[in-house]
């Protein structure tokens, strides 16, 4: 598919036709990651915004311990790497990894700047995208500070249904390819406490989990324990 067609179905570029991207097309390329490939590592410079086609990455950073905070997964249709576009140092603060085969549109930040001057509504979205990020991160912080771990674990669980949760028969499927590292990365907390409590949710009931996914049984009791602390 011709990438102004691609844009056009990502929600940030929603509303503008092929030919009003027309003037970004010399800025665009097309690349493909395989599965752990890195995007892009904390403190390379942020020359580019990416937008997945298809697959899914992972946006977090890699303690000196090994340990990893995971800030968001971005899958098809969502843009990442906005923050270098509005900082003079332009350095990545997160390390992207593919967390499968990975396809991404990747924009070149200067011609990306320059359209953003005659089309604002564009720039008001991109805005509204780091918003929603930095709320994100807010949220993540205050689980973290508030609630247990399996408060922090159901509290992300119902979000990500929310985010990515496709409705089924028996439930939502989270189309996300979540391991018990990226889950732990994501909540603040060991492997082994992520998955006690994901093997207490499924005891309960709240929860399925099958090779490579998790469907929620019971989102409204899922989400009564994200609100409690017991």
């Amino acid at each position: 598919m011709d990438p102004m067609e691609l844009l056009t179905k990502a929600p940030i570029f929603e509303g503008l036709a092929p030919a009003e991207l027309e003037p970004l097309r010399t800025a665009i390329r097309t690349r493909s990651f395989a599965r752990g490939a890195y995007l892009f590592r904390e403190g390379d410079p942020g020359s580019h915004l990416y937008m997945v086609v298809e697959g899914e990455v992972k946006i977090g950073r890699v303690g000196e311990g090994g340990g990893q905070v995971v800030f968001a997964i971005a899958g098809p249709g969502e843009v990442f790497g906005e923050l270098s576009l509005f900082d003079d140092e332009g350095e990545r603060t997160a390390d992207a990894q593919a967390l499968k085969p990975t396809v991404c549109l990747v924009i070149a930040k200067t011609p990306l700047l320059r359209f953003l001057t005659v089309q604002p509504k564009l720039l008001l979205r991109i805005i509204a995208s780091l918003s929603i990020y930095i709320r994100r991160k807010d949220a993540a912080m205050g689980d973290v500070a508030f609630l247990d771990i399996s408060g922090r674990v159901a509290s992300k669980l119902a979000e990500l249904a929310d985010a990515r949760g496709r409705q089924t028969l028996d439930g939502i499927v989270i189309d996300v390819p979540l391991s018990q590292r990226v889950l732990a990365g994501m909540v603040g907390a060991s492997r082994e406490n992520v998955n006690r409590a994901l093997r207490r949710f499924s005891e309960l009931g709240y929860i399925r989990r099958s090779a490579g996914s998790i469907t929620l049984l019971d989102r409204d009791r899922l989400r009564h324990r994200a609100s409690s602390n017991v």
